[in-house]
């Protein structure tokens, strides 16, 4: 699993041993959790496109976020950083009913992370209209208070 520099200070080898071998969303959550906690505040997390919109293939997607969040780290902001969880989610998806992931990801996974009020800022990529899932994080943002920021890069 790749971790941005920046990033690996949070992370403990168990955190990495369990993610890598998770078979649920509430165990990624768990981890995530766990990340969390150790991250000093305020911290913030990308929202833009992976599975729908954005530059038309998930790689090309994983790409481009993961570069938004290098740039943000490379500015000093604390980020938290969902790449690590990307291998995983996309095993998972594969074990739910078609349709039922993305839903529970959002609800399951993110939700509880947002409502839990440590993410204080979302970073929304250009283009980030173009994904469901981030129209989604937007409008969870705006009912609970969450910082906006569009940023270009």
């Amino acid at each position: 699993m790749d971790l941005n520099h920046s990033t690996r200070e949070y992370w403990t080898e168990e955190d990495i041993l369990l993610l890598e071998q998770a078979e649920s969303i509430d165990t990624m959550r768990d981890i995530a959790f766990n990340v969390l906690r150790r991250m000093p505040a305020p911290i913030g997390q990308v929202c833009g496109p992976i599975s729908t919109g954005g530059r038309g293939t998930i790689l090309e997607n994983l790409i481009a976020f993961n570069e938004t969040i290098v740039f943000l780290q490379a500015e000093g902001k604390i980020i938290f950083d969902q790449m690590p969880f990307e291998a995983p989610m996309q095993r998972i998806k594969t074990t739910l009913p078609a349709g039922q992931y993305a839903t529970a990801l959002l609800t399951d996974f993110y939700l509880p992370i947002f409502t839990s009020g440590l993410i204080k800022k979302l970073y929304f990529m250009p283009d980030w209209e173009s994904s469901k899932g981030a129209r989604w994080e937007h409008d969870q943002a705006k009912q609970l208070g969450i910082e906006i920021e569009y940023i270009k890069i």
